[in-house]
């Protein structure tokens, strides 16, 4: 009996809810565009999905929402089967401290590992503890020579927020209560109550660009309003557990059990792939050399249109006329 994906998904979905009650199901933003664009490929699509995606609340959610279907209301629809409350922010839950829409950390750690992943399970095994071990050790060391209260790429976050302050207009009510004018949006900032109306403060943890620019107003710090869980010491806390040393395989017991016969290998046409096979939308840019997309060529031996000189027909012509030229003078002479 064979299992489709979608029950296959299905019964893991149920399984992961019994089992850990107070985990959201997320979906990886990055994997849906790549879906949805293998129908949609314009350039100003991706722009709105991904202003769409970082959208923290529902009037914000609901506004680029509304910009994407006026100009592809068939994309709009073929969007909205993916179920949005998955994979934007204006629908996360409050509490996990994490405003991720994608899942770039398990393909860094899939990239972290890729050697080990074509080796024999134990020998892979064995790599990957050697890895993480390590890392934990340098993380460990690293922590030692902190001398902040607020983990480094944290403060780095906040640094980048506070420059977006520069866009916003505070009023005051003479309480806690602020009312932030960011261009043609309005929010509310509670500081009592580490709220804001935009809700990336309370996704994330991190006071947002309008809590900074009302702290400002009072002469507050930001970085005191960063939620504790991105505190050096509970960063600590993380990597206080280490792994224990382990003996050579000489060392280890043996098992009663008969071995494991290896699979049978497969070999199939052409060089293996170790990289994750990216979609076009994921492949990087060069900062150096611009892209030569949708760009009108000039040749400059023709001055034509649509072709360079090295494909130029004038090219070709000049070398047949030489040839001819050369058999007709060989021809004459013998």
């Amino acid at each position: 009996m064979f299992l489709t994906f979608n029950s296959l998904l299905k019964g893991l979905l149920s399984v992961v809810n019994q089992l850990f009650p107070m985990a959201e199901h997320r979906m990886c933003a990055r994997h849906i565009y790549a879906n949805w664009r293998k129908r949609h490929r314009l350039q100003e699509y991706q722009k709105r999905f991904w202003k769409i995606a970082r959208a923290s609340n529902v009037m914000l959610f609901n506004h680029y929402k509304n910009k994407l279907a006026s100009i592809t209301p068939v994309g709009w629809e073929d969007l909205n089967k993916t179920d949005p409350i998955h994979w934007c922010r204006a629908w996360f839950r409050l509490g996990s401290n994490c405003e991720s829409i994608d899942n770039n950390m398990s393909e860094s750690f899939n990239s972290w590992i890729i050697e080990a992943r074509f080796k024999p399970i134990i020998t892979m095994l064995e790599d990957i503890r050697i890895q993480v071990t390590r890392r934990i050790q340098e993380n460990r060391s690293n922590s030692e020579r902190w001398i902040m209260a607020i983990c480094p790429n944290i403060l780095r976050k906040v640094r980048k927020i506070r420059h977006a302050t520069q866009f916003c207009h505070v009023l005051w009510n003479g309480d806690a209560g602020f009312e932030i004018r960011e261009k043609k949006w309005r929010f509310t900032v509670d500081l009592k109550m580490k709220t804001c109306s935009c809700r990336y403060w309370q996704v994330s943890g991190i006071p947002c660009q309008h809590a900074c620019a009302a702290l400002f107003k009072m002469s507050e710090e930001p970085n005191s309003y960063i939620d504790m869980c991105f505190s050096i010491e509970q960063y600590k806390k993380t990597y206080q557990h280490v792994l224990k040393p382990v003996e050579h395989e000489s060392a280890w017991p043996v098992s009663p059990n008969p071995r494991p016969l290896p699979p049978r290998v497969k070999k199939m046409p052409g060089r293996p792939k170790k990289n994750r096979r990216k979609d076009p939308s994921e492949q990087k840019k060069s900062s150096t050399k611009s892209s030569k997309i949708g760009s009108n060529n000039k040749c400059r031996r023709c001055n034509s249109k649509g072709h360079n000189s090295r494909t130029c027909s004038m090219v070709f012509m000049c070398f047949s006329f030489f040839f001819i030229f050369i058999i007709a003078v060989i021809v004459f002479l013998s």
